[in-house]
């Protein structure tokens, strides 16, 4: 039951036969979180991939003044991690922290390669996400550089609005780049 989400995830996205996918599932380990559990070490590389199936982590960074900067979340069915630590083996330098109780699957980075280079339908699946992650990323880097914090709200009311409704102001306005205030009279607003 755990890996059913997981499982359509992928078959949503790509061509695998049964056995394939059970070769790739049969990597997936679980893993529970409580909330504000990091699960990560600044330092070290990411040597895992992380597949959410309830509940949602925070991807975010600390600047030289020790405030925080969200880089993203990821909810329910979304893949998770620190692509530029997993991808070259760089020591990490975001943090991954549940919001709330959070119930995980991982597959080792060493595992995952391995799958690459054994099952075709998975290296079309990681270029699907690699595409995905790359798109999400230029589009809201564009955002804080061509855009105001109310044009920003707005854009996350339109493609996101489960992030409004889900967590706390405080992430909401760190996600956004603006003070928790700036939100509250954009959302008396709008």
């Amino acid at each position: 039951m755990m890996y059913t989400q997981l499982s359509k995830y992928i078959t949503d996205r790509v061509a695998i036969g049964d056995d394939q996918l059970n070769v790739v599932l049969s990597h997936f380990k679980p893993l529970m979180l409580k909330k504000n559990e990091v699960i990560n070490i600044i330092g070290h590389p990411a040597r895992r991939m992380y597949f959410v199936n309830k509940g949602c982590l925070r991807v975010y960074f600390l600047k030289v003044d020790g405030n925080e900067v969200t880089r993203r979340f990821a909810f329910e069915n979304t893949f998770s991690t620190s692509l530029v630590s997993f991808i070259s083996g760089e020591p990490l330098t975001e943090f991954t922290k549940a919001i709330e109780a959070t119930e995980l699957l991982y597959i080792s980075r060493d595992d995952f390669y391995r799958l690459l280079d054994v099952i075709p339908a998975w290296e079309k699946f990681y270029r699907n996400y690699l595409e995905f992650a790359y798109v999400t990323n230029t589009k809201r880097l564009q955002s804080f550089a061509t855009q105001d914090a109310t044009e920003r709200y707005k854009l996350l009311l339109k493609e996101n609005p489960h992030y409004v409704l889900r967590l706390s102001n405080k992430l909401v306005a760190n996600y956004l780049n603006i003070s928790q205030e700036a939100l509250s009279r954009l959302k008396s607003k709008i």
